[in-house]
């Protein structure tokens, strides 16, 4: 009985252990005389730490780090997008925009009628009128047609103007082409009917020759004009989320409108354990529908509707705007912490990739299956995605295993439900092509996906460059560093630093099909020398000049059509290319779904905005910052007690960071420490064990073993829930961290 005393489960707002839940299953056990519980702490999983993927330096080693606990809860990590305009996207609008018909003027309205009435006379007219106050009977066909080939689109724009203002929902209207018509009236009145309603939409472009008719009809009861008439094509909004993945959001909302995944279009991936805002958009759905489809998710709130004649696209952000709180602070430590975000602010922290960038798996890090693919040894890209790990969620391990020692593809993916795990369609392609036709069965997985495996070895080759140089030369300038070039020497080039992450994707076709290959002539040579010469390298004039500073230095991703640094660093890409049997040559890949032109990276980043505070608390369930949701419905947050009454105290940071940068690298450089989920859970542990020793003394070993599995298993549950999308998400994380 004791022991199941207040085990509920956990809510998304709990925090990692229950302090009196766990000290209160004690203190019944032993009442009870029950013994001791089976308590066994789950073996901890091998993930990937920094030093394995190059993250090993700090613009200031010399600053002393801290010990602060990130993500405790939901609401200790906010991310708030910034548009391509600067603007910090904020949810703060929950009005719901109507279908907007501007009226026209009688006066005007009449003038249309005279000018149109050589093709629809008073006759015609009267006729129109007799429709809308004629009831709706399906048994009879209840439409008008009128020619109107000799009209243009403006005024047939008119007559469609004229019919929705004059006689409101009573009739609808259409144009169709010659084609349609000789199609439609072979078809039953039914069929007519409903293939009209649907084909109400803007007009399409047809041939001038082709004959054109305006069809009037009865609508059927409940039914309306659904002519878009919204102030754009495309609809934006705000999502603000809790705990979910962007592309989950994405394709709750296309199943939902009846659209494919792709057709919900965002600027990159925000963080899933934290409370996110960014901008979506849709073509030509309805708020209304697009706030009835979000229903379906729970955590997610949807506002701040807009239009505009363009589909968002990734990478149109300058960046993000973070609000973190970091627990359990040291009291005593706040000079030393002050001290280290000055200096973060004045240096700035060093551009790597995440560990996001590279899975979870420290025995299958994504990067070793990119350098598979680079090398065309598709067999072993196959076996290094299938192959059994200890990191991996529960479902997926025994299927692994079997595949393992079995083989069997079709009988492995049978047991993978959905369609959402890249392993479930690399299987489906293994059963379909044969076991051994590798190549076709990597091809089912989508392209964006695929990718992820080759960028990956890119990141960690720019990490280690990055390490390298930082270790060699420390934070100067050397000549041979490459810069963005000035604005006057190429056009568009102040684009670079938002373009740079995305340069790859678009410089690399999506699929191989109707793609001739590049001729060796002048064109193909001019288009490799204009991204090139996209960067220069630094003289020493430069340097001297004082112009410069390390933050504008950029380190190239290694690619076949990339400029290197004219300098030691340079070397170093194709040497560490060498040590897996690759050359830049190489990486213009005989598949051209695997070719990396190469990209350019900031080496240094800086956060001019820095804010901070410390904030005093008493329980780990106290909210310290407020979502833009608990904004609008003005819900407090956790009132701040008196510092003598306090028990904890936190970090409050506030900060941006341009797209592709990394708040965990940012944090690093404060921390000075691993920010691996190994190192986090580790601290999580000695945090709630000194709680403990300041309570109620030195725990007990059964006490000691009972708070590290309560945090382990959540650690464990939450990488569970993040593998699931572990690969599309490290994605866009270089986006939108």
């Amino acid at each position: 009985m004791g022991k199941d005393r207040g085990r509920g489960r956990r809510n998304h707002h709990s925090r990692p252990y229950n302090k009196g839940n766990w000290r209160g299953q004690r203190r019944d056990r032993s009442q009870n005389n029950e013994g001791p519980r089976n308590s066994t702490v789950p073996q901890q999983k091998s993930t990937l730490r920094e030093n394995q993927v190059g993250i090993t330096e700090f613009t200031n080693p010399e600053a002393l780090g801290f010990t602060g606990i990130l993500k405790s809860r939901f609401s200790d990590f906010h991310v708030n997008e910034i548009d391509s305009s600067g603007k910090v996207l904020e949810l703060n609008d929950l009005s719901v925009p109507k279908v907007a018909v501007v009226a026209v003027p009688d006066q005007e309205l009449d003038n249309w009628r005279q000018e149109l009435e050589s093709v629809i006379g008073p006759d015609v007219w009267q006729d129109i009128a007799n429709l809308a106050e004629a009831k709706y009977d399906p048994a009879i066909d209840q439409k008008i047609e009128v020619d109107v080939t000799s009209l243009d689109k403006e005024q047939r724009t008119q007559v469609h103007q004229m019919i929705k203002q004059l006689y409101k929902n009573k009739l609808v209207s259409t144009t169709i082409g010659q084609q349609q018509v000789k199609t439609q009236e072979e078809t039953s009145s039914e069929k007519t009917d409903i293939v009209s309603e649907q084909t109400q939409a803007l007009e399409e472009p047809q041939k001038q020759a082709e004959k054109k008719i305006i069809r009037i009809l009865k609508p059927k009861g409940g039914r309306h004009d659904n002519r878009w008439t919204f102030p754009g094509e495309y609809v934006t909004f705000l999502v603000h989320k809790t705990n979910l993945v962007t592309s989950d959001v994405a394709s709750t909302l296309a199943a939902r409108l009846k659209l494919r995944p792709s057709q919900v279009n965002y600027c990159g991936i925000k963080d899933k354990r934290a409370k996110t805002t960014q901008n979506f958009s849709i073509k030509r759905r309805t708020p209304a529908s697009i706030l009835n489809a979000g229903r379906a998710l729970r955590n997610v709130q949807i506002g701040n509707f807009g239009f505009q004649s363009n589909t968002l696209k990734l990478g149109d952000l300058q960046g993000n705007r973070f609000r973190i709180a970091l627990r359990h602070i040291a009291k005593d430590k706040r000079g030393e912490i002050e001290l280290a975000l000055e200096s973060l602010r004045e240096r700035g922290f060093i551009n790597y990739y995440g560990l996001q960038r590279f899975g979870n798996s420290a025995s299958v890090p994504t990067y070793e299956v990119g350098v598979a693919l680079l090398k065309s040894d598709y067999k072993l890209a196959c076996e290094l995605i299938l192959k059994p790990r200890d990191s991996d969620v529960e479902i997926l391990r025994p299927i692994r295993e079997e595949w393992w020692k079995n083989r069997d593809s079709a009988a492995a993916a049978a047991k993978i439900y959905g369609h959402k795990f890249i392993e479930k369609k690399l299987l489906d392609g293994l059963a379909r092509f044969g076991e051994s036709d590798y190549s076709s069965a990597l091809r089912q997985i989508p392209r964006n996906m695929l990718m992820l495996y080759p960028h990956a070895y890119q990141s960690l080759i720019f990490n280690r460059i990055a390490s390298r140089r930082i270790k060699e030369f420390g934070l100067k300038l050397i000549p041979g560093d490459l810069v963005y070039v000035e604005q006057e020497q190429m056009e568009g080039v102040n684009e670079q630093e938002k373009q740079a992450e995305h340069l790859e994707e678009q410089r690399e076709p999506e699929s191989n099909e109707d793609l001739p290959e590049p001729e060796e002539g002048e064109e193909a040579i001019q288009e490799e020398s204009v991204f090139k010469r996209k960067v220069r390298p630094l003289t020493a004039e430069d340097i001297a000049s004082g112009k410069f500073k390390l933050s504008d230095v950029v380190l190239p991703l290694p690619g076949h059509d990339i400029t290197y640094p004219s300098n030691e660093c340079g070397a170093w890409y194709e040497e560490m290319l060498a040590e897996v049997g690759l050359s830049s040559d190489q990486l213009k890949h005989k598949e051209k779904t695997y070719a990396l032109a190469g990209a350019y990276r900031k080496m240094i980043i800086s956060s001019s905005d820095l804010k901070w505070k410390f904030r005093l608390y008493n329980t780990p369930e106290d909210t310290l910052i407020a979502s833009d949701w608990e904004l609008l419905k003005n819900i407090p947050v956790t009132p701040e007690p008196a510092e003598d009454e306090a028990k904890f105290m936190a970090l409050l940071l506030e900060f941006s960071l341009p797209t592709a940068a990394y708040a965990t690298m940012f944090l690093r450089e404060l921390f000075k420490q691993d920010t691996s989920s190994a190192s986090q859970t580790q601290l999580e542990k000695e945090a709630m064990l000194r709680e403990a020793n300041e309570e109620e003394g030195e725990p007990m070993e059964e006490e000691r073993e009972e708070v590290e599995g309560e945090v382990q298993e959540t650690k464990e549950a939450e990488v569970q829930e993040t593998k699931e999308v572990e690969l599309p998400e490290a994605k866009q994380e270089v986006q939108a961290n």
